[in-house]
């Protein structure tokens, strides 16, 4: 019985991940943690010399299994590539957690019908290609798990950044419905909403909105610490160990739900 046990838990440490946007920030946390708990884990990102460093890194501080691809999700047929890659490195993918960078920063006035277009093949139908690609063979294993990263946006809009309100609350949507047909198939789609995080993305928005607003980057950065209860910005790392949990076997039961990890910043009871 022991040794059944034994080679049970070593099968399920050892399950195939891909992860998004990997290169930096929550998609290289979010790697690193699956690669600690001891996933196989291809990561993801545009630019093939970021991803390549990035590979290496985490080999040095893990001592995992990672590999890394070089992909356009923008591009109709990145997850494709991403997902052939995949079975050639470590075999057929059973955890897709999903990363995009944010869009442009604007005023709801000024979005266009390109740039609401160029939002949706950043943040929507990357995932549902993959999804297309996955969810056939996870449901015939009877085992998956799909995590999309996206914002506290979904729950409540935020200045500015209404390409992400509108397609990130889109994607919540879509990924609910989604998990509602294949629930019993073992497979689980959720999603994670991280409030203010310490990455160069809130950076590189702070400098965008001072600018803006008339304010400095480094004073839009001390008032968003302040914004939630716990008096901080996140860490990349808490939002990855919260992400690789619905990504386990012990959150079999959680499917369909949008997780805010966000320091306490919503306020609502649900």
């Amino acid at each position: 019985m022991m040794n059944d046990e034994c080679g049970m838990m070593s099968k399920t440490r050892e399950r195939v991940a891909i992860v998004g946007g990997a290169s930096a920030g929550l998609g290289y946390a979010v790697a690193e943690e699956l690669l600690r708990q001891g996933k196989r884990v291809v990561i993801v990102s545009r630019s093939e010399e970021r991803i390549t460093a990035a590979a290496e890194s985490l080999r040095e501080t893990t001592g995992g299994k990672v590999a890394p691809v070089a992909a356009d999700l923008t591009e109709p047929e990145g997850p494709a590539r991403i997902v052939t890659a995949t079975r050639e490195y470590f075999g057929q993918p059973e955890i897709i957690v999903t990363n995009a960078g944010g869009p442009p920063a604007m005023k709801a006035i000024n979005a266009t019908t390109d740039d609401m277009t160029a939002a949706c093949e950043l943040m929507l139908f990357p995932v549902q290609r993959f999804l297309e690609l996955c969810l056939p063979p996870m449901r015939s294993a009877g085992w998956g798990r799909l995590v999309a990263i996206t914002s506290i946006a979904v729950r409540e809009p935020q200045p500015m950044l209404v390409l992400s309100n509108t397609l990130r609350a889109g994607l919540t949507g879509y990924l609910k419905s989604i998990a509602d047909e294949v629930a019993s198939n073992g497979v689980t789609v959720n999603s994670i909403l991280p409030g203010y995080t310490a990455t160069d993305r809130l950076t590189e928005l702070a400098e965008i909105k001072a600018e803006a607003m008339g304010t400095t980057p480094e004073a839009l950065m001390a008032n968003w610490a302040t914004m939630a209860p716990i008096g901080r910005l996140l860490e990349p790392a808490e939002v990855a160990a919260a992400t690789a949990f619905l990504c386990s076997d012990a959150a079999s039961g959680i499917t369909g739900h949008a997780l805010p990890v966000d320091g306490g910043y919503g306020r609502g009871l649900l």
